[in-house]
C-alpha cells in the first residue's frame, strides 16, 4: 500500500504547484462592476510608476485665448509608449500627426518643466507650471475609467497575457466635461467653464469607455473611449465640439523608471510652437 500512497501524495502535490503556476487569487471575485472600476481607479493612482501605451485621435473646437488653444483644436493623432510616476513625471515616446506633417518625439515633464525633443533638439516649453502640472500621464487611465456610467460586467479575458474582468459603460457627460474642463484651463483656453450651466446629458452623439481591470491586482491594465459630440457641451462653451477615440494599456506596474530632463533644452515660447502647428 505504501507506493498507492506515495504515488497519491506526489500527485497532490504537484496538482497544488500546478494551481500555483496558474496565478494568484481571483481579487474579482463577488463584485460588482461599480465596486471594480472604484477600487480600480483607486489602486492604480497608488501605483508608484509604470509603463504605458497611448493612442489618441482626437478633434476639438476650442475657442479663448491662450497659445495652447490653437494646439487643442488641431486635428491631432499621437502613438507612442512611455513611462510616468504618480508624482506627475513622465516620458512619451510618440509618433504625432499634428495636421501639417507626422513627427517622431519625446515629450517628457520633470516636476514643472515640460520638454519636446524632435530630430535631437531639445527645447523646454516656456509655459506656466500650472499648465505642466495639468499634463499629468499617470491621471489619465483613472480619469479614463472614472467617466463610465451604467458600467456592466462584459466578462474575462486577457490583456497581454494577464487575466482581466472587462467592464463597458456609457460617458457620464458630467465627469468627462470635468476632465475637459480642466485640462482646457490649464492650458488657459480662457473661461472655458460655465458654473452656472446645468446637467449635460443627451449633448453626447457617442459615449462608450470600456475598462479591463486586473483580476490579480485590480490594477486598471487597460481602458478605451469613444467619444462623440457635434454640438457645444453646456458645462464646457469653450468646446464647441467633440471627436475622441483614445486607448491606454498600463504595465509593469512598480517597474524601475529614470525620467530625467533632455540635457541641452533651450527655452522656445509656446507661440512659436503653436504657429508651426498651424494654432
Amino acid at each position: 500500500m505504501r507506493a498507492p500512497l506515495a504515488l497519491l501524495c506526489a500527485l497532490s502535490i504537484a496538482a497544488g504547484m500546478l494551481v500555483g503556476c496558474g496565478g494568484g487569487t481571483d481579487l474579482t471575485q463577488g463584485m460588482s462592476a461599480d465596486q471594480l472600476l472604484s477600487e480600480s481607479v483607486t489602486r492604480t493612482g497608488a501605483v508608484a510608476s509604470y509603463r504605458f501605451g497611448l493612442d489618441l485621435d482626437a478633434t476639438l473646437e476650442v475657442s479663448g485665448a491662450g497659445a495652447f488653444t490653437g494646439i487643442l483644436s488641431t486635428p491631432l493623432e499621437i502613438s507612442g509608449e512611455g513611462a510616468a510616476t504618480k508624482s506627475g513625471d513622465f516620458s512619451l515616446d510618440a509618433t504625432a500627426d499634428l495636421g501639417p506633417a507626422a513627427i517622431q518625439a519625446n515629450i517628457t515633464r520633470v516636476g514643472d518643466a515640460l520638454y519636446l525633443s524632435v530630430l535631437g533638439q531639445a527645447i523646454r516649453l516656456d509655459v506656466p507650471a500650472a499648465t505642466v502640472r495639468s499634463l499629468n500621464a499617470a491621471r489619465l487611465a483613472p480619469a479614463i475609467a472614472g467617466w463610465i456610467t451604467d458600467a456592466e460586467i462584459v466578462g474575462t479575458e486577457e490583456v497581454d497575457g494577464v487575466p482581466v474582468v472587462h467592464i463597458r459603460g456609457r460617458v457620464d457627460e458630467k465627469a468627462l466635461a470635468d476632465s475637459i474642463a480642466g485640462l482646457v484651463e490649464g492650458l488657459g483656453a480662457g473661461d472655458a467653464v460655465n458654473a452656472g450651466a446645468g446637467g449635460t446629458d443627451g449633448d453626447l452623439d457617442t459615449g462608450v469607455v470600456d475598462v479591463w481591470v486586473g483580476q490579480e491586482d485590480l490594477l486598471i491594465h487597460r481602458t478605451t473611449a469613444e467619444v462623440v459630440s457635434k454640438d457645444q457641451l453646456a458645462t464646457i462653451p469653450a468646446v464647441g465640439s467633440l471627436d475622441i477615440r483614445i486607448s491606454v494599456t498600463l504595465s509593469e506596474f512598480g517597474a524601475t523608471v529614470a525620467i530625467l530632463a533632455p540635457s541641452g533644452a533651450r527655452t522656445v515660447n509656446l507661440d512659436s510652437i503653436a504657429s508651426l502647428l498651424g494654432g
